[in-house]
């Protein structure tokens, strides 16, 4: 069986991953070099804290306001059909059966995160506590009681500050790891070039070509719009650098997050709906940064555009021939795995997650 999968990012990379298993033939399609964009992504993990997407609860609209009015994020791409889609859902619960799915996604893969590591750990991953400073603590505290994925949290300090302590996290190297799934996947054929257009099992690319397959995977975020799904691109920066610090951490007031590594520190920031090229408020990350941690030299940027559903829950679904999947939000890195191996199983004709289909965005 041949199938396509459009899109190199690590969910797409995670579908080759899983379909080469199976035996299938796999060609993927990606624009840039593979892993590019989702390489800017900071590399924590959070396999049992969801609320970092629950970007449509009703207090959120209030807090991207104050986050744009201090200049720490902006609004460029005005997707109508994503914000009506928004609004309708704003402050919508999510079922017993989003939060069971959402719980799977995250056991599925930290055990394959855990698989890889100890078969050879090239990538950095390590199980620690993530930190975060710039929140109330006590309600923050409080609120993980009632969280439905029970994460286990406690009080602690970092950088001389109070923080949350998020003690089921892990942290992995994106770059090592896109270059570990490029090993892994040694043999599959990429197509360098952009996806025009798909029409059932065939890919039309820019230029004409043609790529045909058995089976048609879109893992192409922000494109799967095509599809009549809504998801919306939100821009942030990853810097690796040479800044020092003992602990994976986010400042949430500074909206940075720090991640320190074997060969670098990992910095990111931004949330900036802005699907644009106009990358000026990357400078905007690193002065932030470095009211933190100091002066440090810069090794490398890399943008990556976070593909978010209006309720920050992901699509994994099949939409006539073709299966999509997309719209992880911030946390595409920690369900990478169980989205890629859902995708992978769709396209070999097996059962998906009802609750995870882009039918929700209709009723």
């Amino acid at each position: 069986m041949k199938v396509v999968v459009v899109g190199g990012g690590v969910v797409g990379l995670f579908t080759a991953f899983y379909l080469v298993k199976e035996g299938a033939e796999v060609v993927i399609v990606e624009q840039d070099t593979p892993g590019e964009r989702s390489r800017a992504a900071a590399g924590i993990l959070e396999f049992t804290r969801f609320v970092i997407n629950r970007i449509n609860v009703k207090s959120y609209p209030k807090r991207y306001l104050a986050m744009m009015l201090r200049g720490d994020a902006r609004v460029k791409t005005w997707d109508w059909g994503w914000i009506s889609t928004y609004l309708r859902v704003w402050g919508r619960e999510p079922s017993q059966e989003m939060w069971e799915a959402v719980k799977a996604l995250g056991d599925f893969s930290q055990r394959q995160y855990r698989a890889l590591a100890e078969e050879e750990n090239d990538f950095d991953y390590a199980e620690e506590p993530l930190y975060e400073v710039g929140v109330d603590v006590e309600k923050a505290l409080e609120e993980a009681k009632r969280d439905p994925l029970s994460p286990k949290v406690e009080a602690g300090e970092c950088c001389g500050r109070e923080a949350l302590v998020y003690l089921d996290a892990a942290k992995l190297s994106t770059d090592a790891f896109i270059e570990r799934m490029l090993r892994e996947l040694r043999g599959v054929q990429i197509v360098n070039k952009r996806a025009a257009e798909v029409a059932g099992r065939e890919v039309w690319l820019e230029g004409g070509d043609v790529v045909q397959g058995d089976a048609v995977v879109v893992a192409a975020g922000y494109w799967a719009r095509k599809f009549g799904i809504p998801v919306a691109p939100f821009k942030g920066y990853g810097f690796r650098t040479t800044a020092k610090s003992q602990k994976m951490f986010i400042e949430m007031a500074k909206g940075v997050a720090v991640v320190p590594l074997s060969k670098w520190t990992k910095v990111t920031g931004r949330f900036d709906l802005d699907g644009s090229g106009d990358h000026s408020p990357a400078q905007r990350v690193l002065e932030r940064a470095r009211e933190v941690l100091g002066d440090f030299d810069v090794i490398d940027m890399a943008v990556g555009y976070r593909p978010c559903t209006p309720d920050g829950f992901p699509v994994v679904d099949r939409m006539g021939s073709v299966v999509v999947v997309t719209g992880a939000c911030r946390l595409g890195w920690t369900y990478g795995p169980a989205l890629g191996k859902l995708a992978a199983d769709l396209a070999l004709g097996r059962r998906g997650i009802e609750a995870l289909s882009a039918g929700r965005f209709r009723r």
